[in-house]
């Protein structure tokens, strides 16, 4: 039982659900906030829905799953759980989160939850995943949504919550084209038209460098009615997410890919969280300065890691934070003695 218990819950792509869940909460925060019990609500709405959507999509997919690496060791890949078992816990979890939202949040907010539902399973999934290399794009679409559910949650929709559901959306193809040039041949392999798997590298790294600039681009047209915290996070943040995808643009290169994938889960997680910071927060101008030197720290962090994607692990970081490394080395030795 404990074994199909964790299988279930594998198939709700949890680190997913957790960035939309991320999202989402800090436009609650950024529309001025919840009662503890109503934010409670939401992120368990909002985990239910991006985690039935996902299990929809491996049950979906569980023919061409076992065809990649990435997803062949998914539970319904390697036929470790019965196919209607998994829908049936999909479906449950989409009716137990649509009704502890219409519990007790509007009903513009579920309905917000439902249309991500919508346009991850229906129009990302089954429409566009295997026959359009565009697929990504407006399959992007349902990552936009949670912020609008988070925004209407506490209040009307405004401009704020639509400028951030835009950025998401073209943020997407910069994260998700990067991620596909180092699957690009278990893509192609098993029919998924995402396009790196159908069009030449170069192509791809300008269309990656295109939707990075985009979304530099939108974040930045939230400045004007955003507060310091957020201001500072973007000053700091769009600079190193620019030049890590510049690189990528100019160079290639697998190692360059994952490094800009990774990057790309950052600065999306920075622009969010200050945003909800500052709208519950009456921060000083200094707030940015401190909201910069955490964006910083945070990027940095995850360049020195070097994570991996497919046994290739992110490139080096930049030839500055090297040398900052080294300078740091050098005086915890000095001060140690």
């Amino acid at each position: 039982m404990t074994r199909v218990f964790h299988d279930l819950l594998s198939l709700t792509k949890p680190r997913i659900a957790a960035l939309l869940c991320l999202t989402g909460t800090g436009a609650t925060f950024a529309a001025g906030g919840l009662a503890p019990w109503r934010l409670v609500t939401f992120v368990l709405a909002g985990l239910g829905m991006a985690g039935g959507a996902a299990v929809c999509n491996c049950y979906y997919d569980r023919d061409i799953d076992p065809a990649m690496d990435r997803t062949a060791d998914r539970p319904l890949a390697r036929g470790a759980l019965d196919p209607r078992l998994a829908l049936a816990f999909g479906v449950g979890l989409l009716a137990a989160a649509t009704g502890i939202g219409l519990w007790a949040l509007p009903t513009v907010s579920v309905a917000y939850m439902w249309l991500g539902v919508a346009a991850y399973v229906g129009l990302y999934t089954v429409l566009l995943k295997r026959r359009h290399p565009l697929g990504v794009v407006l399959g992007g679409s349902a990552g936009s949504f949670p912020v609008l559910a988070g925004w209407t949650a506490v209040r009307p929709l405004a401009t704020p919550a639509v400028v951030m559901a835009a950025l998401v959306f073209v943020w997407t193809p910069a994260h998700a084209w990067a991620l596909g040039v180092v699957y690009r041949d278990e893509f192609a392999a098993a029919g998924v038209a995402t396009l790196p798997a159908v069009t030449t590298l170069a192509r791809v790294r300008r269309a990656v460098w295109i939707s990075a600039l985009g979304t530099v681009g939108v974040a930045t047209l939230l400045v004007p009615v955003a507060g310091p915290i957020y201001a500072g996070a973007l000053a700091a943040g769009a600079p190193l997410f620019g030049s890590v995808y510049r690189t990528f643009y100019r160079v290639g290169g697998e190692s360059r890919a994952v490094r800009a994938f990774f990057t790309s889960n950052v600065f999306l997680a920075a622009t969010f969280v200050a945003w909800g910071v500052d709208g519950v927060v009456a921060a000083e101008p200094v707030g940015a300065v401190v909201a910069a030197a955490v964006t910083v720290t945070a990027f940095v962090g995850l360049w020195i890691a070097r994570p991996s994607l497919d046994g290739v692990r992110a490139s080096p970081p930049p030839a500055w934070v090297q040398r900052t490394v080294r300078a740091c080395d050098r005086l915890r030795v000095r001060v140690t003695g």
